[in-house]
């Protein structure tokens, strides 16, 4: 009788630990919510967990620096039609929030493009409401573009936090 090759062995050594880890699972009570409808978690309740542990700080106005655009006590004028670019700066503090809120009626397209790391852009068309977005540690460009202004204006007028 042959030995078996040890690639072999391994393969039925992988399947055995596969199956024994599912039986643990089962045996623990592992349990699919999805089967009754259940989220384990509200878009709420998770906001609430963020909150309390992860609670980023607001970004420095200090920290802002513009392109295309003023910025005046925590507001920028965004002129219809063309884009203004908002650099954040590299920060010592891991994770923080920029609130992104449209002024008086008008709408901007964001786009947040994070500075290195794995960290995923963010793209918002059209916002009229005010939004947090997550800038991390190495800094973000923050490009704003006014798509609807504010009565007769020509302008969109946007608060940073």
């Amino acid at each position: 009788m042959t030995q078996p090759k040890p690639s072999t062995i391994l393969l039925i050594l992988a399947v055995f630990a596969c199956v024994a880890l599912y039986v643990l699972g089962a045996g623990l009570g592992a349990q699919d919510r999805s089967a009754r409808g259940a989220n384990p978690a509200s878009k709420q309740e998770r906001e609430r967990w963020r909150e309390r542990f992860v609670k980023p700080k607001p970004v420095a106005e200090e920290d802002l620096k513009t392109t295309g655009c003023v910025l005046s006590e925590g507001t920028v004028r965004v002129a219809r039609g063309l884009a203004c670019r908002v650099d954040i700066a590299k920060s010592g503090a891991r994770v923080r929030t920029v609130n992104v809120e449209p002024l008086s009626g008008s709408q901007v397209d964001v786009r947040l493009e994070p500075k290195g790391g794995p960290a995923v852009p963010a793209t918002l068309d059209g916002l009229d409401e005010r939004r947090g977005l997550d800038v991390p540690e190495e800094g973000a460009t923050l490009s704003l573009t006014c798509t609807r202004g504010v009565g007769n204006t020509a302008e969109c007028p946007v608060k940073l936090r």
